[in-house]
């Protein structure tokens, strides 16, 4: 295979200032296409990024033949039957967090990339930051000790989806800032122990706060996994203050400390307790585009090379499924239990 012809679905921010953007630059790849539900915005992207075709018809879209694989940026309700469409027509598949609306819906994405035998790769970025990725190597080292607490921040503030908007009306977001920025501390709390931890209990608290809208704009969430380890995850949208920026942790061991966002390590070193700061490149933004060019550039070398992606469907779903038991425990005001 030459060039990875690639197709995006969605017009939104994360489509446009990010993937877009990085697909044009990227030496492996041809953008060949574009779709979206909306004629509008669709022909807007396309003109303005000078892509060649434009679809509002996914079943047409899923059925051309030059395109090798789709990134799915659409709203939250359409991840799943998209996503499945676009397998099923042999399409590798880069879909956005959350996954889907339900567990149900992971598990027909799954089937679908097993019977067509197409990689289905789930984007959670902070996987692919630097600053995540040193904290991960950190707690490898054993420096830490045994992990016994992680702390997770994501959190808006000041800012958050505009009311009246998809990612605040219950039919096409499924869940609130939980869902939309929450989804990535479950999914990051794993990575930190390479994917070898199971969540058992879930015990959540969700509110809104700040803006009339129908979906939480705060979460608080606390899970305890197979190793004794507890996390907590803090969750929102228009906040004034957060601990932490987003994507931001903080990993507590039993023979010391280490956290992002500044990125510092706190533990004894040849008999003697210090702190130690990473030698880290400046950031742009915070969510920078690094972070979204290696996760790019990952998924290209997994369809290239046939390597099954992490994180694929499956730890895509694990993921869900914490999720879908915190909503459960915030509904009921009990600890929800996962298999």
């Amino acid at each position: 295979m030459g060039k990875l012809r690639l197709g995006v679905l969605g017009t939104g921010i994360i489509i446009r200032d990010f993937h877009v953007p990085l697909l044009l630059n990227n030496p492996r790849v041809e953008l060949v296409a574009a779709g979206n539900l909306h004629e509008t915005s669709l022909e807007k992207l396309a003109a303005r990024f000078h892509i060649p075709k434009t679809y509002t018809d996914f079943d047409q879209m899923s059925q051309d033949d030059e395109i090798d694989a789709v990134i799915v940026g659409l709203p939250n309700y359409l991840h799943a039957p998209v996503t499945t469409r676009m397998l099923r027509a042999g399409k590798h598949v880069l879909c956005e967090k959350p996954m889907a609306m339900t567990l149900e819906e992971c598990r027909q994405m799954n089937e679908a990339a097993d019977a067509s035998k197409r990689k289905l790769m789930i984007a959670h970025m902070w996987r692919f930051d630097r600053e995540v990725c040193w904290l991960r190597d950190i707690v490898r080292s054993g420096k830490l000790g045994t992990i016994f607490k992680i702390k997770t921040y994501a959190v808006w503030t000041g800012d958050g989806p505009p009311p009246g908007s998809w990612f605040v009306t219950p039919d096409y977001a499924g869940g609130g800032a939980l869902a939309d920025m929450g989804i990535h501390s479950i999914d990051m709390i794993s990575f930190l122990l390479d994917d070898k931890i199971k969540a058992t209990k879930v015990f959540a608290r969700t509110g809104t706060f700040f803006k009339p809208i129908e979906l939480e704009d705060t979460a608080t969430v606390t899970i305890e996994y197979d190793n004794n380890m507890t996390a907590v995850i803090e969750a929102g949208w228009y906040h004034n203050h957060a601990d932490g920026p987003e994507g931001s942790a903080q990993v507590f061991g039993t023979q010391g400390h280490a956290r992002t966002f500044p990125s510092e390590l706190v533990c004894e070193i040849a008999g003697t307790w210090g702190k130690y700061t990473p030698n880290m490149p400046p950031r742009k933004q915070h969510c920078d585009l690094p972070m979204y060019e290696k996760q790019l550039n990952y998924f290209i070398d997994c369809v290239l090379n046939d390597v099954n992606p992490i994180p694929d469907g499956r730890r895509g779903l694990q993921a869900m499924a914490v999720l879908e038991a915190a909503y459960r425990s915030a509904r009921t005001g009990e600890v929800a239990l996962l298999k």
